[in-house]
């Protein structure tokens, strides 16, 4: 992995924080996120040193799949008919977390095996095959509060031993944090970040050690070290 670059925890905070105070009047829209692709845009030119990529966001932001006719991803770059990256941004409050965390999990594995098989099958445009095969990432905000940082306090159980990784209570902190790190691990996407803040603006932006390596200047440092070589080798 490229060295990090050294990231403004300040620009960061009040990214996410914007992002709070967007979600609160509601996530139809799809433009809560809007301050933290800024973040992601800026960055990404940066490392494209004047490549011509054009990014895409909102229903845009919308890639062919095999599984299902097209998905809407968050941010999308292409460069003229061939998609660069494609990144997944999500943010889950306390509220009705029980009810979401499966479907989390279930959206961020599909979607990237999805696009993956596009990729394949030559529906993402040029450079068919593994000659060039786009970034893939996932960027994840949990809502730090009792309800999401507390231990379950259900047993977790199944019909045969689940994984010691879990324990036997896992909070959705916990749980979030192993998914973050599993479709890192399992290269699902080439990047991951888990972040987990407070909604008041005031609160501190939690991220996990560097080591996991899905914080938010691991995410970042993969990708412009991809760009990087992506656009050095451009043809």
């Amino acid at each position: 992995m490229s060295a990090q670059p050294n990231w403004d925890n300040d620009a960061l905070n009040r990214a996410v924080h914007t992002m709070w105070a967007a979600r609160s009047q509601g996530t139809q829209s799809g433009k809560h996120m809007a301050a933290v692709e800024d973040l992601v845009i800026k960055s990404a030119i940066e490392a494209c040193k004047g490549t011509p990529i054009t990014f895409l966001r909102g229903e845009a932001a919308t890639l062919p799949g095999v599984y299902r006719p097209r998905k809407n991803w968050d941010l999308v770059a292409l460069d003229d008919d061939r998609l660069v990256f494609a990144i997944e941004m999500k943010s889950q409050s306390v509220e009705k977390i029980s009810n979401n965390a499966n479907n989390r999990n279930e959206e961020a594995i599909g979607s990237a095996t999805d696009l993956r098989l596009a990729h394949k099958k030559g529906l993402l445009g040029r450079d068919r095959g593994d000659a060039h095969r786009p970034w893939i990432g996932y960027f994840f905000i949990l809502e730090e509060a009792l309800q999401s940082t507390r231990p379950a306090r259900q047993q977790v159980s199944a019909a045969l031993p689940t994984d010691p990784a879990y324990g036997t209570h896992p909070s959705y902190e916990d749980r979030y944090r192993l998914l973050c790190e599993r479709l890192l691990e399992n290269k699902l996407y080439d990047g991951a970040c888990f972040l987990l803040s407070g909604t008041d603006p005031g609160a501190v932006v939690k991220q996990p050690d560097p080591s996991a390596g899905i914080d938010f200047g691991s995410f970042m440092a993969s990708l412009d070290g991809y760009l990087a070589k992506y656009c050095a080798n451009r043809t």
